[in-house]
């Protein structure tokens, strides 16, 4: 039952985060309309609630992806170097075929070039983040402890 509440949960997660970004990019790219997706996207569906529909499954899953692959860093015996690339790997690995099936970008070899480029750079700056977050922290606790 307890991994049947973490995949709600994760869903619920996933969702929610991609209603606001959606909300986001239609505010400055809908032209006064609420899309899901983009306008690609959307033609690929007969109804705007089938193209919503659609959106919440994704997001879902990669609220999923996002959530369980979190328990790499779950491997003590592990490096910090390892986890880090298997996390990269692996949210990579998954994540990319439910952004192209969201029509995140379009379905050619530049594009597909440029979403790794950002997710990279991205992935990059919030992991860069982190660990100077950790860093810092540490060093304060050291401080406290002498």
């Amino acid at each position: 039952m307890k991994i049947f509440k973490k995949i709600i949960n994760a869903s619920c997660l996933g969702i929610a985060i991609g209603v606001i970004l959606s909300v986001i990019f239609s505010s400055i790219l809908g032209q006064g309309e609420y899309m899901p997706s983009t306008p690609t996207f959307m033609e690929l569906f007969t109804t705007p609630v089938r193209a919503m529909a659609s959106s919440i499954i994704l997001w879902a899953l990669m609220g999923n992806v996002f959530y369980f692959s979190g328990s790499i860093f779950k491997q003590e015996q592990w490096s910090l170097l390892k986890m880090s690339l298997l996390h990269y790997l692996v949210t990579l690995i998954c994540f990319f075929p439910l952004a192209y099936l969201a029509g995140w970008f379009p379905h050619n070899i530049l594009w597909i070039a440029s979403f790794l480029l950002m997710y990279t750079g991205i992935y990059l700056i919030i992991y860069l983040g982190n660990y100077l977050s950790t860093w810092l922290e540490i060093k304060k606790i050291n401080q406290k402890i002498k």
